[in-house]
């Protein structure tokens, strides 16, 4: 009896995802083909594969086993496709890239043209909760994202370290001062960004551990929402150096806390089936590259 491939796929696909609509993303099918294609498979070797209607779909022991075999029979063929003659990375392609951090993704972009000239990157910019969604569906090759979410199914490597300051209007009263003293907060305005930003985490770690409560809060959608306002006089913010380019209407301080949550970590995080990707190869040995001068690893 022949083996349909293309039911086998629907299968793989569903089991990882354990849902048949964030399959069908990651395969750019319909839900009713791939839940078609899962059936015709059931009822073609008589066996029940995925129990459950709505995620987490959870797999009967037939459907482990199979899980297993289809894990290694398409990780072969990815290594075929290399050996026939997958796209070499110096004659181009597309990489999609996500981000929430523009300026470490610019270097690293940077880097890789030049093991690459010919790429081309789709890169979209939201912040590192929308990112990984971006990744879990497959919408995007390669994520570079402040403290990502741990998944299972990722791999990742470092890629910079990032430090929290506090940023302010350029003639903000210091006091003599050489430092920000967090205390400062509880009489100024703070900028912050929107609850899934991963610096907003930061920011609320360290505000918790110096027992500090801002006078006020305002929320700002976005890091140049954050700048403007910062510089139109309205509040100061705390982010990462990187995140504040030149600008003479504001300037950056450093803040008198031994917190390690000003320390931030960014990575590139890559779906763990595509490793052997010429592509994602060259992405995680200039990755590597970057963190051995950073000292990283």
């Amino acid at each position: 009896m022949t083996i349909n491939f293309q039911h086998l796929r629907a299968f793989h696909a569903i089991a990882l995802e354990q849902g048949v609509s964030r399959a069908a993303r990651r395969l750019n099918v319909s839900q009713p083909t791939l839940s078609k294609q899962l059936k015709a498979l059931e009822d073609r070797y008589q066996l029940k594969l995925i129990e459950g209607t709505r995620p987490p779909l959870s797999l009967t022991p037939a459907g482990e086993s199979l899980l297993k075999r289809t894990t290694a029979l398409f990780g072969v063929a990815d290594e075929i496709s290399l050996l026939l003659g997958e796209t070499k990375t110096e004659e181009g392609g597309t990489i999609r890239l996500g981000t929430d951090s523009p300026p470490q993704t610019a270097e690293f972009m940077a880097a890789y043209l030049a093991h690459a000239p010919e790429t081309d990157f789709k890169v979209t910019v939201s912040n590192a909760q929308a990112t990984n969604e971006l990744l879990l569906k497959a919408q995007i090759d390669v994520a570079i994202v402040c403290e990502p979410f741990v998944h299972s199914d990722y791999v990742y490597a470092p890629l910079y370290s990032d430090t929290l300051v506090a940023v302010v209007h350029a003639d903000w009263d210091d006091h003599g001062a050489k430092q920000f003293d967090l205390l400062r907060l509880q009489s100024e305005v703070l900028l912050i960004r929107e609850p899934t930003s991963r610096t907003l985490s930061s920011i609320k770690r360290i505000l918790s551990e110096s027992s500090v409560e801002p006078a006020r809060i305002m929320e700002m959608h976005t890091r140049e929402m954050i700048r403007e306002a910062i510089a139109n006089n309205i509040g100061i913010s705390l982010m990462l150096r990187h995140e504040c380019p030149p600008d003479p209407r504001i300037r950056t301080v450093e803040i008198s806390s031994n917190s390690k949550s000003l320390t931030v970590n960014g990575y590139l995080a890559i779906r763990g089936e595509r490793k052997r990707l010429p592509a994602i190869r060259l992405a995680l040995t200039v990755a590597n590259a970057f963190a051995t001068a950073r000292g990283l690893i």
